[in-house]
């Protein structure tokens, strides 16, 4: 019956014929060619994965993921800087390049809330706050809040196999620049044309040039291993988006899920150095 409606769309004249259990479409031997050709294409067009369709997210959604990361960089910072609880959170969550080698992986993440000092934390929440909002708002918070946690942790473990063992590092840019990678990468995926399609790629990495290699205590290399894994992770994404569809819950379960792996890295963390007292 499906074959029947695509010949007729064609202008091929058929009709159906029922025997036993089965159908049977019946055309004029002078349109036999024409008609498998037809069912051919419409079979193999049919075999290819369908592209859903962009989803829109609102203005809410990059409001809600920045809130998120300020909240979160905020939190970690006065309780670092006011020791709460007595505990010396600067040691317990840095990204020490021996400590990770030798199987202390949840540094990668709780080094992402930790900073010098206000200068460089006002740095990180403003840099922070504006690529977190636009993430949101073109992926939906939860997983632009996933990506910032997941490819922030990942540019760190990267950085810290790569270091010498005494190399260690704080600070949210690792997470910022890899939410610079997941938009130059996830707008690239989205561009048909081969004329503008690498301006976003292009774009971000002009900007980690240009804002990530300066300073006298800048990890940069920690900016550029953020912003590779994010460039990993905003392909991923946008592949996946190709062939299944991420309903707005499924989004938010991720994003709370980033959440708890957050506070579950700082939790190993306190546990660890407890142990060690």
């Amino acid at each position: 019956m499906e074959f029947a409606l695509v010949l007729i769309a064609m202008g091929i004249r058929c009709h159906l014929v029922m025997d036993d259990d089965s159908y049977e479409l019946h055309i004029q031997d002078r349109d036999a060619p024409r008609a498998r050709e037809q069912i051919r294409l419409y079979v193999e067009e049919n075999k290819r994965p369908r592209r859903h369709n962009a989803a829109h997210y609102s203005t809410q959604d990059g409001i809600t993921c920045a809130w998120l990361y300020a909240m979160t960089i905020l939190i970690v910072y006065i309780l670092q800087r006011d020791q709460i609880f007595g505990l010396d959170w600067a040691n317990l969550g840095m990204s020490h390049a021996g400590m990770v080698g030798d199987g202390e992986w949840w540094r990668a993440v709780t080094a992402l809330g930790l900073h010098v000092d206000t200068a460089h934390l006002v740095s990180n929440l403003c840099f922070g706050i504006l690529f977190a909002y636009l993430l949101g708002e073109m992926i939906g918070w939860g997983l632009a809040w996933t990506g910032l946690i997941t490819a922030g942790s990942l540019g760190n473990l990267l950085n810290a196999w790569a270091q010498p063992a005494h190399h260690a590092s704080i600070g949210a840019s690792t997470a910022i620049f890899a939410a610079v990678g997941i938009l130059a990468t996830f707008s690239w995926s989205r561009r048909a044309t081969r004329r503008n399609r690498w301006v976003p790629l292009g774009g971000g990495v002009a900007l980690l040039a240009f804002v990530g290699m300066g300073g006298e205590r800048t990890d940069i290399f920690a900016h550029v291993t953020g912003f590779v894994a994010g460039c990993a992770f905003g392909f991923a994404f946008a592949t996946l988006e190709r062939y299944l569809t991420l309903t707005v819950k499924n989004r938010r379960v991720l994003g709370i899920a980033a959440s708890v792996f957050f506070a579950f890295a700082w939790f190993l963390a306190i546990r660890t150095g407890d142990a060690a007292l």
